[in-house]
């Protein structure tokens, strides 16, 4: 009897805290920059949990209609979350473990309760009144035409990965065949059910329109799947897409696309992406083409290439996205390089002590770890390139990201780089903001210092590249 009671009191003060936060919502009447935003209700705890154990986010286009993200970490929670948006309708994208699994289609302006039923993301608007499937569409029609979990196109997608795209690949061309026709059916099979739920009053005719141009999209793109070939017609669909205007929409599904595509097309034509994306007219997906496609080549360019390369391009990208992508640059260089050091010899310093110690020398600083294998097995390069360039100024520098002193000083002696004073490993990992920015979870890396102990390149090629030799030969000239 006395649990009852406890769950009881539980699920009241879940209740009265919910309806607490509703009314602190609605309570008075919404401000009228209020309606250029999404709320985001989480209906309690248990939620937020669920979320961080499924590795969820939810995506949207922001702003600038460039994808954004919301994320559910573990050591932190909330209970509301606002997503500012630029169009009249918005989608909202539900992502578990990277996987997407179900899209939400929201006006300007809606405040929306997300529950967990049936262990499925549920979402309700609580500001105004809508139809049975305007919502949850994608979770509706798999139980109610499609009557289970996943689509004949998802099939597709799962066998043409485990095809053509897994470490093992298998061959399944008929089955693939097969899956192909049953997606495209249902396709056609949904698009009609769109117009009976019209018109039997069960869904909006706006949400039914925007459920109509994805529903073309995914018939569009699956037609570029060549089985046969066992490829994706990446050329084709990428010069048919950016001379086709009637899919010029802020949908988030255009812009994953965007992505899918470009990489595609880089494996198949490695040398004519650009070439191919720059004969586009400058329309909304061609700028997405190419935001994407500076977005890959700045983490291999220097801050000086990096700005070149924004400058030539300015023109072709939106103020907006020109200013997202400088960002992150302006942001590591404004970062203070708070890291701080031990050597070998037990001596300590901070990394811009260091850096004062080497003035007047190009420092090449390889981020390693002792359980990195690929940072060891370079080691020998790094090495040469120290032996072959000593006499012209430049240093090579060894930085461990490890947490473990012990096993670090075993790996530097083992490996032959326990030089005096150019072997260390930073002893503030956890706290350092410098290597945050940097993201130092990607090693082996490689970072460039100039001669007044300026970064100048947080992504340096490296050391068994000729990449690496031709730019030191560029600086020691």
């Amino acid at each position: 009897m006395g649990k009852n009671n406890s769950e009881s009191k539980n699920a009241l003060s879940r209740i009265i805290c919910l309806g607490i936060l509703v009314i602190s919502f609605f309570g008075c009447k919404p401000k009228q920059e209020d309606q250029a935003q999404l709320v985001l209700v989480l209906e309690d705890s248990v939620v937020y949990d669920y979320l961080s154990s499924k590795k969820a986010s939810i995506n949207f286009l922001g702003e600038n209609s460039l994808p954004d993200k919301i994320e559910f970490p573990s050591d932190t929670s909330f209970t509301h979350f606002t997503v500012a948006v630029n169009n009249d309708w918005s989608e909202l994208v539900y992502i578990e473990k990277d996987q997407p699994v179900y899209n939400y289609i929201f006006q300007k302006g809606d405040t929306v309760l997300l529950k967990i039923r049936e262990r499925k993301p549920w979402m309700q608007v609580v500001n105004r009144t809508t139809k049975k499937y305007d919502i949850n569409w994608e979770a509706s029609r798999n139980r109610d035409l499609i009557k289970r979990e996943d689509t004949s196109l998802e099939d597709f997608y799962f066998l043409w990965n485990s095809s053509f795209n897994s470490l093992i690949p298998v061959n399944m061309e008929s089955e693939l065949q097969i899956t192909k026709v049953s997606a495209m059916a249902e396709l056609d099979r949904e698009k009609y059910w769109l117009d009976s739920l019209v018109n039997d009053g069960l869904l909006s005719k706006p949400y039914s329109k925007l459920l109509e141009e994805r529903n073309r999209f995914e018939s569009y793109k699956i037609g570029f799947f060549d089985i046969e070939k066992g490829y994706f017609d990446a050329l084709n669909a990428t010069q048919d897409f950016l001379s086709d205007s009637t899919f010029e929409k802020y949908h988030i599904y255009i812009v994953e696309y965007a992505e899918f595509l470009l990489e595609q097309l880089i494996n198949q034509h490695p040398n004519r992406a650009e070439e191919i994306i720059g004969e586009a007219a400058n329309s909304y997906f061609s700028q997405l083409m190419l935001y994407n496609l500076i977005k890959m080549q700045v983490h291999e360019l220097s801050f000086a290439e990096i700005d070149q390369l924004l400058t030539i391009n300015s023109s072709k990208l939106p103020n907006e996205w020109e200013r997202t992508l400088r960002a992150p640059i302006a942001k590591l260089l404004n970062q203070d390089p708070d890291m701080e050091l031990l050597g070998l010899g037990q001596k300590r310093l901070t990394i811009d002590e260091l850096l004062a110690e080497e003035r007047g020398k190009y420092l090449y600083v390889d981020l390693w770890a002792a359980w990195c294998i690929p940072c060891i097995r370079s080691f020998p390069a790094a090495k040469k390139l120290q032996s072959d360039y000593q006499d012209k100024g430049i240093q090579v520098i060894y930085l461990s990201v490890d947490k473990n002193n012990k096993f670090w000083q075993e790996v530097v002696r083992k490996y032959d780089i326990a030089i005096p004073d150019k072997s260390f490993i930073v002893m503030n990992i956890d706290e350092s903001e410098y290597l945050k920015e940097l993201n130092v979870n990607l090693i082996p890396r490689y970072l460039l210092f100039d001669t007044e102990g300026k970064l100048i390149h947080p992504n340096a090629p490296r050391p068994e590249s000729s990449d690496i030799r031709v730019l030191l030969d560029s600086l020691s000239s």
